[in-house]
């Protein structure tokens, strides 16, 4: 059976990318709520996120990101890009739950830069522990990033960053096609602990 990618509109949760074994990627939904909670209530999880993401995660935490998604002004404009107009088509959202059986246990997105680098992205994502080694991101992620590629002409590189010492990620990266691009020492400081984060690029396909 081979994968599937759908469009995603307003209001849809419809799979953006589909696997065998009930692996997606989907439009959050408020149904989401206490799933996206449990998983995320995880110590081992959130040490590998920005402290930007509450914890102790609740189901309110996650109520309020859902509403962040869903949120039209959260939307990029899809299409393909020029110079001239910029995108003319829908304004999609960039930021989706990861799903084994409809069930929300982790998360996919791209921030979307401005200033001089707003034709870039940043990528990130995080996964529940139970579903950690796998490969659920491996298989997930190459497929999500040609559909960033196809629905968003705006972008012409995606970037990401990961903790030096979560070498399981920056597997998943490469697998993708990302490169490795630099280390920069003593960049992080995450529960009282400085560390080295590693700066991966993506450019798009000619």
């Amino acid at each position: 059976m081979e994968p599937t990618t759908c469009s995603t509109a307003k209001g849809n949760a419809q799979p953006i990318v589909k696997l065998p074994g009930g692996l997606a990627i989907r439009a959050w939904r408020h149904s989401d709520d206490a799933s996206k909670a449990r998983h995320l209530n995880n110590k081992k999880v959130w040490d590998q996120l920005r402290n930007r993401i509450p914890f102790p995660h609740t189901e309110a935490d996650a109520a309020r990101w859902v509403d962040f998604c869903l949120d039209p002004a959260n939307h990029v404009r899809s299409g393909k890009w020029t110079a001239e107009g910029g995108s003319e088509g829908p304004a999609l959202p960039t930021n989706f739950a990861v799903t084994v059986n409809d069930e929300a246990v982790g998360s996919m997105g791209l921030n979307f830069k401005d200033d001089i680098y707003f034709r870039t992205a940043e990528i990130g994502y995080w996964l529940g522990e139970e579903f950690w080694g796998k490969g659920v991101m491996s298989k997930l992620l190459p497929l999500f990033l040609e559909w960033a590629w196809e629905k968003f002409g705006i972008l012409v590189r995606i970037n990401a960053e990961t903790y030096e010492a979560n070498a399981a990620s920056g597997k998943v990266l490469e697998r993708a096609g990302f490169k490795l691009e630099g280390r920069r020492p003593d960049y992080v400081c995450k529960n009282g602990v400085i560390g080295a984060a590693l700066m991966w690029g993506l450019l798009r396909p000619r």
